[in-house]
């Protein structure tokens, strides 16, 4: 079963695309990454599948529910967390978790005992009695992820968790959400440009450019689909020269190979031929560098070989991105199987939209009463 859904999900404002007939389907108790540098779309996905504003064009849902019809009980299934919907900063860090578990009708015991368990794996517990408008940005980034998984939302929607985090405080983060998939069986959304984040929280990416798609996949399918493998990467004594079709990067000789298994053969014939070999190790390609290969249309940039002087090899190029509202790398759109669009009548705007027209991409500025998404959708 599907937990999120979008299907030729469009968004123009101030006469611009900021997502542009994006399909998309997360299953359930699954975790997807949308990547994509800033002004890809990331932020504005988000806002509409959390009803803060309305495609222009194509639908999306969550479980089934409508966000720009069905907001108020979207947001009892669903957490969101967004850079601009902050605590309340008059409150302490515990009495907004208290406040917002009372917005989701949280029995008093529970929402004490979710509260605590929040705080403390977000290793935040000694900050509750702190007022929320003076916690640094790193402890008010995971206070506002504990609010939104006060009520044990099925389906969060995240954006961009690990920004300004350091990479300690971002492993935290990473572990509480690996538990929760595990444990509460949690549909996940994660939005960033930071490549390295999601690829150690999710299974499956989508990965955006100026609100298009360009693939989907898992990782080692969208990898091959790049043109981009494994490297083995040697060190040798200085003047060494190296076996053949290695290439010098980053001071060590490197070489793309198609199967981890191939080190062996690679280290014993660099030893039998009498070369002074200091280190050998395997580099595995990174999403970073995956993303950066289909932005180029094609494999991962090298330097020549070892006696190739400054001829470069041909390159085999990636298989063609999709279109805006392509399933994946040269995949035609098709509706999801047993989804069709409804037509219906325009809801009235809702709190987060008051002119129902425009949603900010990334980068822009909230709407006016954003910062109170969580009281006034019914939290999140």
């Amino acid at each position: 079963m599907d937990a999120i859904v979008a299907y030729g999900l469009t968004k123009e404002y101030n006469g611009q695309l900021a997502l542009d007939g994006l399909n998309l389907q997360v299953p359930e108790g699954t975790a997807m990454a949308c990547a994509g540098r800033e002004g890809s779309g990331k932020t504005t996905l988000i806002r509409l599948l959390a009803g803060l504003c309305r495609p222009t064009s194509g639908e999306c849902s969550i479980y089934g529910m409508s966000p720009a019809h069905e907001s108020a009980k979207l947001h009892g299934a669903a957490g969101v967390v967004l850079g601009s919907a902050p605590l309340y900063g008059g409150m302490t860090l515990a009495e907004n978790l208290r406040f917002f578990a009372g917005v989701h009708n949280v029995d008093q015991n529970d929402g004490a005992e979710r509260s605590s368990f929040l705080l403390h794996q977000l290793d935040i517990w000694e900050e509750r009695d702190q007022s929320a408008g003076s916690l640094p940005t790193s402890v008010a980034r995971r206070a506002s992820l504990a609010r939104a998984l006060m009520h044990r939302p099925r389906v969060l929607l995240l954006d961009d968790p690990a920004q300004g985090l350091d990479m300690e405080t971002a492993e935290v983060v990473q572990g509480l959400l690996a538990y929760l998939l595990e444990e509460e069986s949690l549909t996940l959304l994660l939005c960033t440009q930071n490549m390295g984040f999601a690829q150690k929280v999710c299974g499956s990416f989508t990965l955006l450019r100026e609100g298009a798609m360009l693939a989907r996949g898992d990782f080692d399918s969208l990898r091959e689909g790049a043109g981009v493998w494994p490297r083995a990467a040697l060190r040798l004594a200085e003047g060494g020269k190296p076996p053949q079709g290695f290439r010098l990067e980053g001071g060590l000789w490197q070489k793309e190979i198609r199967s981890e298994e191939e080190m062996p053969a690679i280290i014993a014939q660099a030893v039998g031929e009498g070369r002074s070999l200091y280190e050998a190790k395997l580099i595995r390609p990174t999403l970073e560098e995956v993303y950066q290969a289909y932005l180029e249309g094609g494999r991962r940039r090298e330097a020549p070989a070892y006696g190739e002087g400054d001829r470069p090899e041909p390159e085999v190029p990636a298989e063609k991105p999709a279109g805006p509202a392509g399933e994946g790398p040269g995949q035609p759109a098709a509706c999801p199987a047993g989804y069709s669009p409804q037509p219906g009548p325009a809801a009235a705007p809702g709190p987060h939209a008051p002119d129902g027209s425009s949603c900010p991409g990334d980068g822009e500025a909230p709407p006016a009463g954003e910062a109170a998404l969580g009281a006034t959708t019914q939290g999140e």
